[in-house]
Parts: structure tokens; sequence; C-alpha cells
């Protein structure tokens, strides 16, 4: 296993820890990305909202029976929000 050595000269340790958060901050950013989108207020259909989970149209009543996904009923029509998804995937996947 090779070693590396880093060597920091002329930053104090203020600037240091500045640079360390704009790291983190960066990577927390790229792993948000996907998840965020201009139109997340958009109200998907049944068949969008089931292809993204992957699941079955069957599932996805289930799920709004059980108040697992929040639904939106326009009419006899139903709905789901982008932001909505995401926040059950969210949470179902911790």
């Amino acid at each position: 296993m090779k070693k590396e050595i880093i060597q920091i000269e002329n930053i104090s340790a203020e600037e240091f820890k500045d640079e360390i958060i704009k790291g983190v901050l960066l990577a927390l950013k790229d792993l948000i990305l996907p998840f965020t989108d201009p139109d997340e207020e958009k109200l998907l259909t049944r068949h969008e909202t089931a292809k993204i989970l992957s699941v079955s149209l069957v599932t996805l009543y289930d799920w709004d029976k059980k108040n697992i996904l929040q639904s939106y009923r326009i009419g006899n029509l139903v709905r789901y929000k982008k932001t909505d998804i995401y926040k059950a995937l969210i949470k179902r996947k911790f």
C-alpha cells in the first residue's frame, strides 16, 4: 500500500477547516442532485409513479392505502408529487 504525504503550508487552521467544509458540501450536493428537479411539484400519473418506483400498480395502490405514499385526487384521477415520491424512497431506504 502506497502512502501519500500531504503537506500544508501557508494556511491557517480556520482556512483549512473552511476548505474541508466546502469539500463536504460539494460532495453532498452531488449526492442530492439526482433528487432535485425544477419540476419537483409536477404531478405524475399512477403509471409514471409506478415506473419511477419500479413497482406494480397494485403495490402503488396498497402504499396509497397504507399512507406510505401521499396521493392527490383531482376528480376521479389520482396523481403523485415528485417530491413525495422521493421522500417515500428515502424513508424506505433508511
